[in-house]
């Protein structure tokens, strides 16, 4: 007879560290009547091939706040559950290449100081201290996140899963969900192992979240906003000189972020791992010639190391070593994109007892602390922060495909870049004009976006 389940409280589609951390939380709070349905292997999708970096600094309070948690969760889940994982707590250095930027890392320290965080500003000399590979000499300072590392995205995971399992709770792989009906305030969700029957669903599904998304669509639901960016970063072979420095001081260097030119470089056991996010990038699966295939677990694009060629050039600049050794191994994946670069975390808009947690382009340093809120949200109603940052009813019907296209490409290219107040970004405009757009804007009107309408924020003349 099967013991697959046929009833829970909760079911969660997708097996990455977002979905499994939420099943991590809901069974601490004690519902451990919760299923969580992987249509491979826990961390088939994104989580496999991330680079596993895991920054608190963030611009937004809602996603500083999930990063703190995750960092101060991930400290002792090893401990907790029993479960060995690869976490290296190295901090990092942001560098500043002028003042404006210095004036960002001000803001986002005493943001990260109210949370409680260590975050510092650092000094030219300080960063040559810390970093001695480094190139300082067009430098305007830098900022210190003691608390930045990196962790294995796959133990990460597997740790959470077990914690999960021992509270109670289920994890069904090589269980692809097929579908949900609603019936009243319930969900059957479909399986090619069966039904279950559950109070409450979460779309946890990654980059495959738009087509679970469609499911619900019947029932009030609407196209998820996101679009399928690839993100390639490289490993290289062993640097003799890092090697050298790493045993001399027990300890590996610190992570770089240098966010004016935008990539981040880290050491990966006596070698570096180098990710930039490329203003000439990619996006997949957005055309008829280029569907999205029906599994792509465990899989990569091909190489393209060619589009990094600039931001390989001057990494090497800021760090020679780098350029010293030869390329190791290429990542090339898929990773998930909202038209704001933030994930969608919480209620599905229009849908009752529907959740997502999803479109995660930082999941890892995240889903800690996505886990939580999720499991708040599905218990209790409400969460403890102020998470209106990543809500998914932020995004209405102006969230087109060719919006969500031209903004994903727009955002990963400018993933570093400052976002000054009052700032238009300029893709994806004129989706939503009122009767009077062109009245306003013959009388000088300078447009702004605001929930896709093109509303004047001021009048550059007069008539």
């Amino acid at each position: 007879m099967s013991d697959f389940p046929t009833t829970a409280r909760v079911v969660i589609i997708g097996g990455g560290v977002v979905g499994v951390s939420t099943l991590y939380h809901l069974a601490k709070a004690g519902w451990s009547d919760c299923v969580l349905l992987e249509k491979n292997e826990l961390t088939a999708g994104s989580t496999w091939h991330a680079a596993g970096n895991c920054p608190s600094f963030s611009t937004s309070w809602a996603v500083m706040n999930m990063q703190r948690y995750s960092l101060g969760l991930y400290a002792d889940l090893a401990d907790e559950v029993d479960y060995p994982m690869n976490y290296h707590v190295t901090g990092s250095i942001r560098l500043a290449h002028d003042k404006n930027r210095m004036l960002e890392f001000e803001r986002a320290r005493t943001m990260g100081r109210y949370q409680g965080l260590d975050i510092e500003m650092m000094s030219v000399s300080d960063m040559k201290d810390a970093y001695p590979f480094l190139e300082t000499h067009d430098l305007a300072g830098g900022l210190w996140d003691p608390d930045d590392g990196d962790i294995d995205p796959s133990q990460l995971t597997q740790a959470l899963a077990k914690g999960a399992r021992g509270m109670g709770a289920r994890i069904e792989r090589f269980c692809p969900a097929t579908g949900v009906t609603q019936v009243g305030d319930e969900w059957i969700v479909h399986t090619d192992k069966g039904d279950i029957r559950c109070e409450k669903v979460v779309n946890c599904a990654g980059y495959y979240a738009q087509r679970v998304g469609e499911w619900f669509k019947p029932y009030g639901g609407r196209t998820v906003p996101m679009t399928v960016m690839s993100h390639q970063y490289f490993l290289t072979e062993e640097i003799p000189e890092l090697k050298e420095w790493t045993e001399a001081n027990s300890r590996k260097v610190p992570l770089l972020r240098d966010v004016d030119s935008s990539y981040y470089l880290r050491q990966d056991k006596n070698g570096l791992n180098l990710g930039p996010y490329e203003r000439n990038c990619k996006a997949h699966w957005i055309t008829p010639e280029d569907p999205m295939p029906e599994d792509f677990s465990f899989q990569l694009y091909p190489d393209d190391l060619e589009r990094l060629e600039w931001y390989i050039e001057d990494a090497m600049a800021r760090v020679p070593i780098l350029g010293s050794q030869g390329v190791g191994r290429v990542i090339n994946g898929p990773i998930p994109y909202a038209p704001d670069g933030l994930p969608l975390v919480g209620p599905m808009p229009g849908v009752k007892n529907a959740y997502e947690g999803c479109v995660f382009t930082f999941g890892i340093t995240q889903g800690g602390g996505a886990g939580k809120v999720l499991a708040e949200w599905i218990m209790e109603g409400e969460t403890e922060w102020d998470m209106w940052a990543v809500d998914p009813r932020r995004f209405t019907d102006y969230t087109d495909q060719d919006y969500c296209n031209r903004k994903a490409i727009e955002v990963y290219g400018h993933e570093y870049a400052m976002h000054f107040p009052h700032h238009e970004w300029p893709a994806a405009r004129d989706k939503k004009l009122s009767p009077v757009h062109d009245k306003v804007s013959a009388a000088g009107g300078v447009m702004g976006a605001y929930n896709g309408w093109e509303r004047a924020n001021w009048f550059a003349h007069g008539r």
